[in-house]
């Protein structure tokens, strides 16, 4: 009886009908299965040239069916005979055509049988989850996705292997000469395919290359020979929307089909049905899939997504961000094919090139953020190759300047990615070494202007030949004409008008080079501009909250460096800052690291291959260098970063010995600011490593403390300040050198010197700081100081020639050298500082004594013991028995009664006089005197509690009343110490620290708005509703004030919610002044939306929404109203009601 597929399918295959095969497989599980398989091995291979006997094929189809349950030899043996038997019976069948026969029952019905063998052993596999035949699964993530096989897999890879190797065979066969009709050739072929796409759904199969290799040239094949193209088409689409890990599989499946078969009408179907798919708004999986398909398949075959291009940018109108990233992408990989292209089908390509760059600009306005990144990183790609467009170059330039102001950290990062990559491969190289420094092009330009201007054809001529009679143009040709052809006259005027027309040939060439060299430097200087603008704005991102956008600024700066980019150099500067950038997570250690490193590429490696002297001479110039013009904000960051790289030992001995050789240079004059940033550096490193300051304290005093230190004072003040380094950062340990020292007696001739210079106040500060650093009775010797500054003063204001503490304001400006006013004004100065070191000289007194009770309390360790006799009684072993509460309630009784009210107390004999001078100072006009008045005033006031509370009133009415922006300054300051001091005070009178926000002098309003953030974020004073006015500032003219602001807000809306707990405060305070900010609310509304970006929680939003909705009914004018619906706009949360109430609009 003749073998009938469609039949024996219906039997055998289908769901529901294995009840044959379920009662054969019982059978043969009394008997033995090893048994029957053996003879069924036997009977099939001896048989292959005959028809297989039903009962025969029932017996192995069972074995089929339930092949998962099979041992693993058994699995082996049934994949090996149906390989085998493919193998035989396809050479028979091949056989017979070749011999031109037309019986072809025989292989024709015996393959069709084993057919449907090969379809139960994977059907079996593929319903009992055991498609993975890998085996032993290597990795965790591999056993986790194979769960269902309890990671217990079948190693048959080589096995099925060897079978796709047979049913490839088999393919390649003329299969059309025995099954003749389309539906039975179909049939057949689906009984080994469709289990070939159904070993494709495990994962883990697809990672093994041998096997998926295989599967792909077993389906590429059928596609090429045997019409298989419209049932791949549909199984691609359908597993393209199911298998997450089968789209990029996938794609290569295509590639294979099109490059190594020759088949792309496959890959063009495909396409077409993908464009014509439609997807749920909820349905994620399926964009996804088919986004990875397209980017991968663009990766390797671009041409044939170039000819779909039209239909997929259909894509580009879904809702899915997915899809439109992906279809960037594949422009992307379009465009990279097409710029490789080479020789006269360059031409050809040009306005495909164009056409896919114009889609990118267009899709820059995409709503989503990823897919501009997206389309940003295309251009990085793109950019990477050496493309020819110029024009494009810098139009894309301009589109990463504009992404450099987006609100999503991504965009701004790829744009700066993008900038650095169009900056590396910018096509100026030809001139000035690749250095794009404006003022070479500039200078450039010019000459070539200059040359142009020269060869420049002569307009007068011109215009002159254009007005010649006709007549003598026709005259002279009759002469011409009749004229002897031999005359000497004709031939040289022949001869030199040749060579007038050579020349002028000549001249229109260098003219055309000259006007092309022209556009090429205008070129340069536009992309030069532009690279300028994103410079700035990448600068304003160095406080950026994400991390590694700060990274790639950084790296940014440094690049734009060594192309010469006029203010990269700035802010390489202002990067320093980022040395304070601290967190819990690596992230803020990152910074710091990266900031080092970045300063180190630049200043501090020497070139490779120097010698060990020129490099340290390289890495001190630069250190030198990196102090000039630097303000005092930029040294102090300075300092943090020197000072962790010399605890990290980063700098050899030999770079410190050539900062000393710079600063003790006396045989012949050099700059002072190399002098004073060797001093500087050194000062610097000394708070890493006080051995630093220790080899050189003799140059100190030789240069610093002595001449050359006179005449300059700055150098004075920083060779003081390496003094108080002396005794090193850890444990804030004091030297202790007694006052005979030369340094002390120094330091104190350095201060009684009469100076008539503004320069003396920041030198007394800190030669005063380094007394109190280095002396070991550090009060007396500044007794001595204030007794010997007295009588310096006083002696002159005892001749009455020189009273001059009446005098008018006009006046003050001509106060002669050496003026007692000006040494008055310094003596307050110096006592009122020498005051408040003598309060911090307590207060360490005080904390050393707790930590010596604390050690002592836990009694002596061995080696203490052991040093007990040799050691010297000190003062504090005097004091050994008394308590802690006694010491510091001794301590705090100098502070309030002894320092400013002891009878003997030098202080005491000078408060008077700085409060009479306070308080009178409409009389006492001199502004040096009433500025050092003032400022000891608030000095003294930090000393005593009773001294502050009596004096706040005089304080606070000076702050009101004062002229003076600098007397003013220094008064916010004071208070802010005062705050520190005795908050009960100072918080009661906050208001008259906000009035100072409002000052005329931009100065004073910093110095105000820096205190008061300081103050707020330390918790030093409560927030009472005049955030307002802060918030006001972040639209202040000073662009200094502007960004503090800034700056103080994004740090506030890190504690604890404080912005939303107030922001209905500064709504309020911001909707009543919004007439005073500007007449549009174009300020009011750029300071709420600033804001608003802080209060980013749902439920924050949804209450902050009812609450301003509150306020809808209660506006009394419309731009109220308005400034309500404005805020109620920017946030995400929208209730009905509220957009019900805003839709009925305001009511008079």
């Amino acid at each position: 009886m003749a073998f009938n597929l469609l039949e024996n399918v219906k039997k055998y295959v289908h769901e529901g009908n294995d009840s044959i095969l379920a009662e054969k497989y019982r059978e043969i599980y009394d008997v033995g299965q090893v048994a029957v398989l053996n003879g069924l091995i036997d009977y099939f291979s001896s048989n292959i040239e005959t028809h297989f006997e039903l009962s025969q094929l029932e017996q192995l189809y069972s074995l089929c069916a339930n092949f998962h349950e099979l041992p693993s030899a058994s699995k082996n043996k049934i994949v090996d005979l149906v390989s085998s038997i493919i193998l035989s019976e396809s050479s028979l069948l091949e056989e017979l055509i070749s011999q031109n026969r037309t019986d072809f029952s025989v292989p024709q019905e015996n393959l069709e049988a084993f057919g449907i063998a090969f379809t139960l052993i994977v059907n079996a596999l593929s319903k009992n989850n055991q498609l993975n035949i890998v085996g032993n699964l290597s990795s965790a993530k591999d056993r986790k996705k194979d769960v269902g096989n309890n990671g217990k897999g079948w190693a048959g890879s080589a096995h099925v292997c060897s079978c796709l190797d047979a049913i490839y065979s088999l393919l390649q066969k003329r299969l059309s000469r025995a099954w003749i009709t389309n539906s039975e050739k179909e049939m057949f072929l689906s009984m080994f395919l469709r289990p070939t796409y159904l070993f494709m759904e495990s994962e883990v199969n697809m990672k093994l290359v041998p096997l998926r290799t295989r599967i792909f040239k077993v389906i590429a094949l059928a596609v090429k020979s045997h019409d298989h193209g419209s049932a791949a088409q549909t199984t691609i689409i359908q597993q393209l929307q199911y298998f997450e890990h089968l789209p990029e599989h996938l794609a290569e499946l295509l590639h294979i089909t099109t490059d190594q078969y020759a088949e792309e009408d496959l890959i063009q179907s495909v396409l077409c049905e993908l464009c014509s798919l439609q997807f749920n708004n909820n349905d994620t999986k399926g964009p996804k899939h088919i986004s990875a398909f397209l980017i991968r398949l663009s990766a390797l075959n671009p041409r044939p997504c170039l000819k779909q291009l039209t239909q997929l940018v259909k894509f580009l109108g879904t809702e899915s961000y997915t899809l439109r990233c992906a279809v960037m992408e594949v422009v992307g990989n379009i465009l990279l094919d097409l710029l490789k292209v080479e020789g006269s089908e360059a031409e050809l390509v040009s306005a495909n090139i164009n056409s896919l760059l114009d889609l990118l600009k267009e899709r820059m306005l995409d709503i989503n953020p990823y897919c501009r990144s997206k389309i940003l990183q295309t251009y990085l790609r793109v950019f990477e190759l050496p493309i020819k467009y110029p024009q494009r170059r810098q139009e894309v330039a301009e589109i990463s300047c504009i992404c450099l102001q987006d609100r999503s950290s991504n965009v701004r990062r790829n744009s700066i990615k993008l900038i650095s990559k169009l900056l590396a491969t910018h096509p100026f190289s030809a001139m000035y070494n690749g250095l794009l420094k404006r003022e070479q092009w500039e200078q450039g330009l010019e000459a070539i202007n200059k040359q142009l201007d020269v060869l420049k054809p002569d307009t007068s001529i011109l215009n002159s030949e254009q007005e010649v009679d006709e007549s003598l143009l026709e005259d002279a040709t009759i002469i011409q004409e009749e004229g002897t052809a031999n005359s000497p006259k004709t031939s040289n005027a022949a001869s030199a008008s040749a060579t007038r027309i050579e020349e002028a040939d000549l001249a229109k060439d260098d003219l055309l080079k000259l006007q092309l060299t022209k556009q090429f430097y205008l070129d340069a200087l536009k992309f030069i501009t532009t690279v300028e603008k994103s410079s700035t704005l990448i600068g304003q991102l160095m406080g950026a909250k994400n991390k590694s956008e700060v990274i790639d600024v950084m790296d940014f700066f440094v690049f734009a460096e060594s192309f010469g980019i006029s203010n990269a150099s700035a802010y390489i500067k202002k990067m320093i800052h980022l040395i304070w950038v601290k967190g819990t997570s690596e992230e803020g250690n990152s910074i710091q690291n990266h900031l080092i490193e970045c300063y180190s590429v630049l200043f501090f490696n020497p070139p490779p291959q120097v010698s060990s002297n020129d490099a340290a001479n390289y890495t001190a110039r630069n250190l030198i260098t990196l102090t000039y013009n630097s303000s005092l904000a930029e040294l102090t960051s300075l300092e943090q970063m020197l000072c962790i790289l010399m605890q990290r030992n980063f700098f050899v001995k030999l770079v410190i010995n050539k900062l000393w050789q710079v600063y003790g240079y006396l045989r012949k004059e050099i700059s002072r600011t190399q002098r004073r940033g060797a001093i500087i550096v050194l000062s610097m490193l000394a708070l890493g490593n006080s051995e630093v300051v220790l080899q050189g304290l003799d140059l100190l005093v030789q240069v610093g403390l002595s001449e050359p230190g006179f005449k300059d004072l700055i150098l004075a003040r920083y060779t003081c300040t390496a003094i108080k380094r002396i005794g090193g950062k850890k444990n804030n340990k004091r030297a202790s050198l007694p006052n005979s020292h030369l340094i002390c007696q120094k330091l104190a001739q350095l201060l009684c010197r009469p100076i008539d210079t503004d320069d003396w106040y920041a030198l007394a500060e800190q030669a005063v700081d380094a007394i109190y650093a280095v002396s070991q009775h550090p009060d007396e010797l500044s007794t001595e100081i204030i007794n010997k500054f007295t009588g310096m003063v006083f002696s002159r204001f005892s001749n009455p020639k020189s009273n001059d503490m009446d005098e008018d304001k006009d006046e003050v400006e001509e106060i002669p050298a050496f003026s007692p006013t000006r040494q008055l004004a310094h003596l307050l100065f110096l006592v009122g500082h020498i005051g408040i070191k003598q309060l911090v000289y307590i207060e360490s007194f005080e904390a050393e004594f707790k930590l010596r009770k604390a050690e002592l309390d836990k009694g002596p360790s061995d080696d203490d013991q052991m040093n007990v006799d040799k050691s010297e009684p000190s003062e504090f072993d005097m004091i050994a028995g008394t308590s802690e509460d006694d010491f510091t309630d001794a301590m705090t009784y100098i502070r309030e009664r002894e320092l400013l009210y002891g009878e003997n107390s030098l202080l005491a004999r000078f408060s008077p006089l700085v409060v009479e001078l306070c308080s009178k100072n409409t009389t006492y006009s001199n502004k040096h005197v009433l500025a050092a008045a003032s400022l000891t005033l608030t000095k003294f006031m930090c000393i005593s509690q009773s001294f502050c509370a009596k004096h706040l009133p005089l304080l606070i009415t000076i702050l009101e009343k004062s002229d003076n922006s600098l007397v003013r300054n220094n008064l916010v300051i004071g208070l802010a110490d005062l705050t520190m001091c005795f908050n009960q005070y100072i918080d009661q009178n906050s208001e008259y620290l906000y009035r100072r926000l409002s000052d005329d002098e931009p100065s004073v309003k910093k110095t105000c708005f820096m205190t008061l953030a300081f103050l707020i974020l330390a918790g030093q004073i409560k927030i009472k509703g005049q955030l307002g006015i802060m918030a006001r500032c972040l639209e202040d003219k000073d662009p200094r004030v502007s960004s503090l602001a800034h700056m103080f807000f994004s740090e506030l809306s890190a504690k604890d919610n404080a912005v939303y707990n107030n922001f209905i405060d500064i709504f309020s305070v911001l909707s009543k002044s919004a007439e005073e900010l500007d007449a549009d609310d174009s300020m009011f509304k750029r300071i709420i939306k600033f804001l608003m970006s802080f209060i980013e929680k749902e439920k924050f939003t949804r209450q902050l929404a009812e609450r301003l909705a509150s306020r809808l009914n209660k506006c009394s004018s419309k731009r109220q109203w308005d400034q309500v619906v404005y805020a109620l706009s920017l946030l995400p949360h929208k209730l009905e009601n509220i957009q019900k109430q805003i839709a009925d609009g305001y009511r008079y």
